[in-house]
């Protein structure tokens, strides 16, 4: 008697989903505090992920300029001027990310590369000062396809939109890591300038104390400057003690 084929049972191995990569970028953003290494690692897997050209353009006083690039790209990239009217400076003022994707609707900027592309996405990079509670704009991200011209798809716009939110948060964190390093400088400061003052203090009136207690010639006076002496010497001591804990030196 012939026994039956087993049926061979598939196994089906777990595959990424789209979006893994996602967590993988949050899980450096919140163990870098170096955006500028972010946003290369990002570019770069925007370029072999979606095989397409990306860059990114930084905000440096009233000036937009272009400043990291993954993919071929036919002129110098870095420290590139935008253009004050072209659709990347649109897309920063307004904070709207674009995507473009017909030629035509680029028609009324102007171009900052001498290869200019018309069909791309662009998204704004900002993020809000979580002390100031005002927003600051960064610059963009800008996505495209080079000379094929293949617009982005919807998906890929969207997952766009959150690798900027991604690479907005890690300046957002270096931001708020810097202002609270010049907080903690400034109270530094200002404990160790009081604590200067406050041991200049002690020494003055400890030195009158003894003088009084020395030329006094009334014992109830002398007496006063020397219980003056002691509380100056108790004094002392715990000022002693909160220079070691607080680790001063001035």
């Amino acid at each position: 008697m012939t026994r039956p084929m087993a049926k061979k049972t598939k196994i089906k191995k777990n595959k990424p989903g789209p979006f893994r990569d996602i967590l993988d970028f949050a899980s450096l953003l919140s163990s870098s505090e170096i955006p500028e290494k972010v946003i290369e690692t990002v570019l770069t897997h925007l370029c072999e992920r979606l095989g397409k050209r990306a860059r990114c353009a930084l905000l440096e006083g009233e000036d937009l300029k272009l400043r990291f690039w993954a993919g071929e790209h036919s002129c110098p990239v870095s420290g590139v001027k935008v253009q004050k009217n072209s659709v990347v400076w649109d897309v920063v003022r307004k904070d709207k990310p674009v995507n473009l994707t017909d030629a035509g609707q680029s028609d009324k900027y102007e171009h900052t590369l001498s290869a200019p592309m018309n069909v791309k996405s662009i998204v704004p990079l900002s993020y809000v000062d979580p002390l100031s509670k005002q927003k600051k704009n960064l610059g963009a991200l800008i996505v495209d396809s080079g000379k094929e011209g293949v617009p982005i798809s919807a998906d890929d716009f969207e997952y766009l939109q959150v690798i900027g939110q991604l690479i907005s948060a890690i300046f957002g964190r270096t931001d708020l890591i810097h202002q609270l390093m010049q907080s903690c400088h400034r109270q530094e400061a200002i404990l160790m300038e009081a604590a200067h003052n406050f041991r200049n203090s002690i020494a003055i009136i400890g030195g009158f104390s003894r003088r009084i207690a020395k030329l006094a010639e009334e014992t109830e006076i002398m007496e006063n400057a020397r219980d003056l002496q002691k509380e100056v010497k108790t004094l002392e001591a715990h000022f002693a003690e909160f220079e070691k804990y607080m680790n001063l030196s001035t």
